[in-house]
């Protein structure tokens, strides 16, 4: 999940829209990584010097990597580390922003050092810099006892994303243009814990959560669509419930329900707006 960590910081520095994150997103799955952008990840080779390896290539009838050698630019083991690591998730993400014109090499370089100072490319560094975020997001009183709870309900809610409906969850403003009336997807769990989570989403985007989640050709909203949607947040609410019960918090999931309904939220209540690809999520959580 290490490319969704740096995607989500390029959309909050505000160098691209939801959409272009998103479409590199997905290119990455089939991106290549060349050497010189996978150098740049790992903090090897400049752009420029990247920049002066390609010049060369047009002169010297030798690979990326040989001129890099001769030139002095990489050493023998840096050589093997980078080719070893052209695989790597992230790698493929910064080479879909390049590939699309997103970004220039300069511009990938600069963002790269600015996110490794920030997150330093460590996972758990990676999570405290998301729950940061979700808690800017959520904007929930930061004297309420709960909000760290909040704040790892949404971070394993964005995981679940990625794991079961493989998609790419990005953090975004919420839109002032919303449809009057949404599906209603919620659950509550109560005992230690009160809270109730709802998800608010369009046609489309039901149907398409529950096409992902059941692996099936879904084509209308019948009963094993909603069944399907209901599933996936009652699967996501009972690892969150595990997780309390690894707190030594007593929690106990309800049913879930699913309505058509207006957009409306009881108080005190908290949300954030998540882009999918597919469109967008609203996930809704309210203090019982």
């Amino acid at each position: 999940m290490v490319s969704q960590f740096f995607a989500q910081y390029i959309l909050n520095k505000g160098l691209l829209t939801p959409a272009q994150v998103q479409e590199a997103l997905e290119s990455r799955r089939t991106a290549q990584p060349k050497l010189g952008v996978t150098a740049i990840n790992m903090g090897y080779l400049t752009a420029e010097q990247v920049k002066k390896i390609h010049k060369l290539q047009h002169r010297i009838d030798k690979r990326f990597g040989e001129i890099a050698l001769i030139e002095g630019y990489l050493s023998h083991e840096q050589l093997s580390n980078v080719l070893a690591n052209q695989e790597n998730d992230n790698f493929r993400f910064g080479q879909a922003l390049v590939d699309k014109g997103f970004l220039s090499l300069e511009a990938l370089e600069d963002v790269l050092a600015e996110y490794k100072q920030a997150a330093e490319l460590e996972q758990p560094a990676d999570l405290i810099l998301i729950k940061e975020w979700i808690s800017h997001y959520l904007s929930f009183p930061r004297e309420d006892d709960n909000a760290v709870l909040y704040c790892d309900y949404m971070a394993l809610f964005l995981r679940a994303i990625v794991r079961f409906l493989d998609a790419c969850p990005l953090l975004v403003a919420s839109s002032e243009e919303k449809s009057e009336e949404r599906w209603a997807v919620s659950q509550s769990m109560t005992g230690d814990i009160d809270l109730h989570s709802c998800l608010l989403i369009d046609d489309s985007v039901l149907l398409e959560i529950a096409k992902r989640y059941s692996c099936e050709q879904l084509l209308e909203i019948d009963e094993l669509a909603l069944d399907s949607v209901g599933e996936f947040l009652n699967v996501t609410n009972g690892l969150f419930c595990i997780n309390l019960c690894h707190l030594g918090l007593d929690c106990e999931l309800h049913p879930q329900m699913i309505a058509r309904e207006s957009a409306t939220v009881q108080s005190p209540s908290w949300s954030v707006t998540v882009d999918i690809g597919f469109g967008t999520i609203e996930l809704v959580l309210t203090r019982e």
